[in-house]
């Protein structure tokens, strides 16, 4: 969100900026006093890419082109921020005003946010901001819409942008290290499931077990997770040589499922 130069006139525009995403409030992701979640510090540089997505608002004040790559993907259980570059070539004295919405189509997603240009900014240039989606928002399909309102002079031009969509998928996860230790009376399960390098899946890991010659799955533990992913569960019982043991990822809303399998030797 960006703000110079800005005059009342200007501030009482943007009042209706939205209220704070339920979900990221629930998870301590929002300032009190913020009407967005707090961006991460360090943002990313523009993205240049040739699948980046344009639309371009026009004034006899200018023109604002806003552009944003329509593939996104969560890295963690956060909201993602994601890079939408402003661009601008403005009449001198001109002022912009532009309030955006995320949201989903056939749910009640509706992620404001806003940017403004003041009349004392170059009269072309561009910056990077952002808008966001949260896990709770889900996957899939959004958009990002809004208005422009171009100010100069003795005039007032509110103009609405083209829609942009864009595709938000999970975080890849990765079920490694399975293995199932027999010992005389019990068998130890170890793994790691992890996004990334080093961060833990989100959901919950099941384990389950095939008895050599079955057909079924039977759900043993449901074993805790550490930070960097690593899980252990004790199944009370020696399994028999041959019996298959799954580990598998469920019920994330920001990563997918993962599943990996052993036999037990």
């Amino acid at each position: 969100m960006r703000r110079w130069g800005v005059v009342a006139a200007i501030a009482s525009l943007i009042v209706a900026a939205a209220p704070i995403h339920e979900a990221a409030w629930a998870t301590g992701d929002v300032a009190a006093s913020s009407t967005r979640p707090v961006q991460p510090s360090g943002t990313r540089p523009p993205i240049r890419d040739p699948h980046e997505q344009s639309v371009t608002v026009s004034s006899t004040l200018g023109e604002v082109v806003l552009s944003l790559d329509p593939r996104q993907r969560f890295i963690e259980p956060k909201c993602l921020f994601i890079p939408l570059t402003v661009s601008w070539r403005l009449r001198p004295g001109t002022t912009v005003v532009g309030l955006l919405a995320v949201t989903k189509p056939g749910s009640a997603v509706n992620n404001q946010d806003s940017f403004v240009l003041g009349e004392d900014e170059p009269s072309s240039g561009s910056y990077l901001d952002h808008v966001y989606a949260c896990p709770a928002d889900g996957t899939g399909q959004f958009a990002l819409a809004g208005t422009v309102t171009f100010l100069g002079l003795g005039a007032s031009e509110l103009r609405t942008m083209p829609t942009i969509g864009f595709q938000v998928a999970a975080a890849l996860t990765t079920i490694a290290g399975l293995s199932a230790i027999r010992r005389a009376s019990a068998t130890l399960v170890h793994g790691r499931a992890r996004v990334g390098a080093s961060r833990a899946a989100g959901g919950v890991v099941v384990v389950s077990v095939r008895e050599p010659g079955g057909s079924s799955w039977m759900n043993l533990a449901v074993p805790d997770v550490g930070p960097t992913g690593e899980f252990s569960a004790r199944i009370a019982v020696p399994l028999a040589t041959g019996t298959r043991v799954l580990a598998e990822v469920i019920s994330c809303t920001w990563c997918t499922g993962a599943r990996a399998i052993v036999t037990v030797r």
